[in-house]
């Protein structure tokens, strides 16, 4: 056996460690073997070498531009890594060198989506299916292109269709729920999720949206679990998403909380449910120091790269405050307090945590006119809750609500969310 069928068995078997000397004796004795060159770089890649990878891989492609396959691995670095016009170019090539490759138009298609282009994305992965008909991955792929295109008919056939070939998936079933929420079919979009957790009853995430679809206003909270797994899976699509929906929240956040300090610069801010980062170029420069704190690690890892932050931790948010008495001089929580149904206890946290004369300033989604109760949890597994529970709760925790606005905060389902922009201070003041 030469060294490079030994660095691909040991490779192919995740013996990454051995694999690494035995490519490299193979390069040292054929350094222009166009194979050996382009396995070694998905090797770099796989143990996190990926610029190595990317142009060792290259290296491969110049010696054999007609490697579909090399073409096709390249293109999947590129957008992990996202770096997606790259991507693009590596899949057109692949298209071009294996066309009868279901992975290369599927590459291309996916690729094409995440670019923002979901009716350019459709034709390769229909492609894609010709080629592989029963591939519950491009279904899914294309269920999403569909989706974004807003054809919801294709998006749902190509959803059950792809729930028929992997029933245990959770992205298939959750983006089924999800569709048929966005098109009010809620009575549907329930019956998926109680399938679903059927499927997985060890799963926060279809036990707790089950619930809220169903109406359980027995629930006060979204369990922490739920969030924790939910946001970790939408982590790396959150920001685009967000985006789409014409995200508000953290920008009145930030001049809600500018008013509150009258442009004076803050000691310390706690950006409670950090998320991605939205709010962090917004409130760094109104801060000397500036701490995120987040239940989902993915979230704070895209937090991180964005270079705002001098602190991060993962925990839930309540727990932390409290462990942080009298530390801060504002907290802003955007788009995070609408997991809490009841807000006594985030409420009594962000009061232990902030310093005296400190400010909280939140957001919350508005509940509707008439409704009786204080909050419920909506379908979608968010809480709105009424203007006067809300003064009422901040009052008990020792903090005084000086200013609640309305506002929306993005657009879902073709309609504005009204929102409460709230903030209050850790003393005495005027009422709201």
């Amino acid at each position: 056996m030469t060294h490079l069928q030994e660095a691909l068995t040991a490779h192919q078997s995740g013996r990454l460690a051995e694999a690494l000397p035995l490519y490299e004796r193979a390069l040292a004795e054929r350094p222009a073997d166009p194979g050996a060159l382009h396995f070694f770089g998905l090797l770099r890649h796989n143990l996190g070498q990926s610029a190595a990878g990317i142009e060792l891989i290259k290296q491969s492609l110049e010696l054999a531009p007609d490697n579909p396959h090399a073409w096709i691995n390249l293109g999947n670095i590129l957008l992990e890594l996202g770096r997606h016009t790259h991507a693009k170019r590596a899949y057109q090539e692949a298209c071009t060198a294996g066309a009868d490759l279901a992975e290369a138009w599927y590459g291309l298609g996916m690729c094409l989506r995440h670019l923002g282009e979901p009716q350019n994305a459709i034709g390769p992965l229909t492609r894609s299916l010709e080629l592989r008909p029963d591939n519950a991955r491009c279904l899914h792929e294309r269920a999403m292109a569909y989706r974004d295109a807003r054809d919801f008919a294709l998006a749902e056939a190509d959803y059950r269709a792809a729930a028929a070939l992997d029933p245990a998936s959770p992205r298939v079933r959750e983006g089924l729920g999800r569709l048929l929420y966005r098109l009010n079919r809620i009575d549907e979009a329930a019956r998926v999720y109680r399938e679903w957790r059927e499927l997985e009853p060890d799963n926060p995430v279809p036990l707790y949206l089950g619930a809220a679809m169903s109406g359980d206003q027995t629930l006060t909270r979204a369990p922490t679990a739920y969030i924790a797994k939910s946001f970790d899976n939408f982590a790396a699509v959150y920001e685009d998403n967000m985006t789409g929906l014409g995200y508000k929240a953290p920008a009145h956040a930030l001049a809600a909380l500018r008013a509150a300090a009258q442009g004076g610069i803050l000691g310390q801010i706690l950006d409670a449910g950090c998320g991605t980062g939205f709010c962090g170029p917004l409130l760094r420069p109104l801060t000397q120091r500036l701490t995120g704190v987040d239940l989902s690690a993915s979230m704070i890892d895209k937090a991180r790269a964005k270079g705002c932050y001098d602190a991060f931790e993962v925990a839930e948010l309540c727990a932390f405050m409290r462990a942080h008495p009298a530390e801060f001089d504002a907290v802003v929580s955007a788009d995070t307090l609408n997991y809490f149904g009841a807000l006594e206890e985030p409420f009594a946290g962000a009061a232990a945590c902030l310093k005296p004369g400190g400010w909280l300033v939140f957001t919350l989604e508005k509940l509707a006119e008439g409704a009786p109760e204080s909050y419920r949890v909506e379908p979608h597994g968010r809480y709105s809750h009424g203007a006067d529970y809300v003064r009422g709760a901040l009052r008990g925790a020792g903090l005084e609500p000086i200013s609640l606005e309305l506002k929306p905060l993005r657009r879902e389902r073709g309609a504005d969310v009204a929102g409460l922009i709230v903030t209050a201070v850790r003393s005495e003041g005027v009422g709201a």
